[in-house]
């Protein structure tokens, strides 16, 4: 392997393993939302999503979606649309690195959604979440 091209695969390995904020490819509500790995904002939920236009704020434990402006609840992500999101990898390890590093303005964690889980994503957060929440 060429030297630029060893350097070209280490960058996108630290990239991928350390992204900003991430959009995974899955419509939520009808809308893209991406997940920011140092919002501090503790509302509606640590860490949360939002919407690519910015609009709308999502719950990732209970998949309420939020108009950002107003604070109010528009509705509730489909299920079958929550349980892609929570076993999407870059996902989780985005959650899990951000409850790790929680603010104090966070206050409590709340319980992962271990039913949108499959067996695998589920042992692994298990095993390398800060808590172990029962489901």
């Amino acid at each position: 392997m060429k030297i630029k091209e060893i350097l070209k695969f280490l960058f996108y390995i630290i990239i991928d393993a350390h992204p900003l904020l991430y959009m995974p490819p899955i419509n939520i509500y009808g809308y893209k939302f991406e997940i920011h790995k140092n919002d501090a904002d503790p509302w509606p939920s640590f860490p949360h999503m939002h919407s690519e236009d910015r609009k709308f704020v999502l719950n990732i434990y209970t998949g309420q979606v939020y108009r950002k402006l107003t604070k109010g609840c528009i509705g509730i992500a489909k299920e079958k649309d929550m349980i892609k999101l929570w076993n999407n990898t870059k996902f989780l390890n985005i959650v899990v690195e951000s409850r790790k590093n929680k603010p104090i303005n966070a206050g409590e964690l709340e319980n992962i959604p271990y039913n949108w889980l499959n067996e695998e994503n589920s042992n692994w957060i298990k095993e390398n979440d800060v808590i172990e929440l029962s489901s």
